[in-house]
């Protein structure tokens, strides 16, 4: 289902996840951010896609996203092409537009629509629920294979989102997530702080740069060190993470040992 009021539109979920967070005190409130940053910063986002969209049944809106994602999953963005999708579809082209404006439109709908499905993924991890951090850390990157293996089109977009795309066009678009994970890590930081399960002697900010810089280099260790091709993956129609779940935690336990080390009291 999707919920509007006057032109400003939010993707599937949005509603529920948004009311989700908004009532759980244990988690930090970081969505509040990535609204503002889509609907305020990014007016584009506020402003799509058109009605025409909107009234598809759900079955057509479903194909068109998982064409338009294939596409843009396989071809960064100044080679990805509307006419093969609407090829691919039969479609005539002309109906793109009557649901986007443009291009650009397309993929930041697609953008926020991969984050919002992979978000939904972690929303109802609560680190109460772990006995230590890392065991709640460890979970994410669970979660993350999840979404992987059930969403394989949103995760191979999403990848060359973060690790391929070079066009112009969409560069000022694929930072956005730095500002939510920053202050997703802060919240974590501080509560763990307060826990005395991390060292206060370590600042919040360069704790909190360890944390998500590490967490990046996952991909770069399961690749250089466990001989994990995520390209070979995807060019076979693979998931991501295709069978290497054993080495992607692997990599993860090898990274929370740095991690705990350096942040301990």
């Amino acid at each position: 289902m999707l919920f509007y009021e006057s032109k400003s539109i939010v993707i599937p979920g949005f509603l529920k996840i948004f009311q989700n967070i908004l009532t759980r005190n244990d988690q930090p409130v970081t969505f509040l951010t990535y609204i503002c940053d889509h609907i305020v910063t990014f007016k584009k986002i506020a402003l799509m896609p058109k009605e025409t969209f909107i009234k598809l049944s759900e079955e057509k809106k479903t194909r068109f996203l998982n064409a338009a994602l294939t596409e843009f999953a396989a071809n960064n963005f100044d080679v990805a092409s509307i006419t093969q999708i609407v090829k691919n579809l039969g479609i005539a082209k002309g109906s793109v537009y009557q649901y986007f404006e443009d291009k650009l439109d397309l993929w930041l709908y697609l953008k926020t629509h991969c984050e919002m499905v992979k978000f939904s993924y972690i929303q109802n991890l609560n680190r109460d629920d772990f006995s230590d951090f890392w065991g709640y850390y460890r979970q994410m990157f669970k979660e993350g294979i999840r979404f992987d293996l059930n969403e394989p089109l949103c995760s191979q977009f999403l990848y060359r989102v973060g690790f391929k795309e070079n066009s112009a066009v969409v560069q000022p678009h694929l930072s956005s997530w730095k500002k939510i994970a920053f202050e997703f890590f802060t919240k974590l930081v501080e509560q763990e702080k307060k826990k005395g399960n991390f060292s206060k002697k370590t600042s919040t900010p360069s704790a909190v740069h360890f944390l998500i810089s590490m967490s990046l280099s996952v991909g770069d260790l399961m690749q250089n060190m466990h001989g994990v091709d995520f390209d070979k993956n995807l060019k076979k129609g693979k998931s991501l993470f295709a069978k290497n779940e054993k080495e992607l935690m692997k990599s993860v336990d090898e990274l929370i040992d740095l991690l705990q080390k350096a942040l301990k009291p």
